[in-house]
């Protein structure tokens, strides 16, 4: 498996760890207000990354590029900062970490964009292959 596919899947296995022992934590201490913590937590951090892995196995030409670790980077650390943010929301607190967060992921998930499209011959005769 590619550096960055297996990066990415082992990085969203990681989240799913994460969001499993926080919803146990949220049953258990009845602290059912961080909910959509927890759903940040799987989605943003467990499936997109899991995603991103499936994308670079399907797609191993978008490795070649210097921007795939650029992207990699700024993904996973606007998950942490935007579920940190959200975690802090759902305790009664300021929203501007998550807004941050936000921001950075759509920014890393925007450079997938880019990569993707930017790879686009390696992506299009990968494609021709199936």
């Amino acid at each position: 498996m590619q550096r960055f596919a297996f990066l990415y899947i082992l990085l969203g296995l990681v989240w799913l760890i994460a969001a499993m022992i926080f919803g146990i934590w949220l049953g258990v201490a009845e602290q059912f207000d961080y909910a959509e913590s927890h759903a940040h937590m799987a989605l943003v951090g467990f499936a997109s990354s899991v995603l991103f892995g499936l994308i670079h196995h399907a797609f191993p030409g978008l490795a070649r590029s210097s921007l795939a670790m650029w992207q990699l980077v700024v993904y996973q650390v606007g998950a942490v900062i935007l579920i940190a943010g959200k975690i802090i929301v759902d305790g009664g607190g300021a929203p501007t970490v998550v807004k941050v967060g936000s921001v950075v992921v759509l920014l890393g998930a925007f450079l997938m964009l880019v990569l993707f499209v930017a790879r686009g011959r390696d992506v299009e005769s990968a494609a021709r292959a199936y």
